[in-house]
This record gives structure tokens, sequence and C-alpha cells, in this order.
């Protein structure tokens, strides 16, 4: 699986009356490791950037999924990118998906997966 590493993270909405308009689904690539190990040194200093933001996060086996404030999830995307490349990481690859809903909640992870885990 070299060259593919997955990060997941939810983050509740805050300054929107609890209002989750932004889904977005988020892959980070490290394309120049040369092997398993540098690979997720990089995306580890990507889960420690996420885990010090103080937002609850899961890690899943191909994206990362961030559900919140539309300008939050934006900040946090590029922020990831720029940890990835403080962390040594001279040529990355990203992948994003969004779903944006100004006026309305998007279906939270949470809910995208209530019938496939039990909690």
């Amino acid at each position: 699986m070299q060259g593919h590493a997955v990060l997941c993270c939810t983050l509740t909405a805050q300054d929107k009356e609890d209002i989750m308009e932004c889904g977005l689904a988020l892959q980070i690539l490290p394309m120049d490791g040369n092997n398993t190990e540098d690979i997720c040194a990089v995306v580890d200093d990507v889960i420690a950037y996420i885990d010090s933001t103080g937002i609850s996060y899961f890690v899943g086996p191909f994206e990362t999924t961030i559900e919140g404030d539309f300008d939050a999830c934006m900040h946090i995307l590029q922020e990831c990118q720029k940890r990835a490349i403080q962390a040594g990481c001279e040529d990355l690859m990203t992948y994003v998906k969004i779903h944006y809903a100004p006026t309305k909640s998007v279906l939270t992870t949470a809910e995208k997966l209530a019938n496939y885990h039990a909690e």
C-alpha cells in the first residue's frame, strides 16, 4: 500500500447553530516516501495536527471525512497539506470531495454509517 495513507476525522459545527453545512472527504497521498514507515510518519504528523485542534476524528481505510462549518473545513484541508510538507513530504497528492449546503445540515458520517456499525 505504499503511497496510499489515509486520515479521517469529524468536526462538529460550532458557529452555525449546529448546522453541519459541509461534508468533506480528504485523501492524502505522500508520493515520495521510500517505504511504508516514511509514508506513515507523514500521515501520523497530520493526525497529530488534527488531534491538536481538539476535534474528534476517525481514521478510515481510504479517506478522511471532515464535517462542520465550511470555512473551518477549508482551513483544515489547507493545513493538513502544509503539515504533510512540513513533515518531510516533498511530493503530495490530495483528493477531495466536498458536499456543501449552507442553509441546511448535510448528513453526518455517523448518520451515514449507523446501519452498518453498531455503537
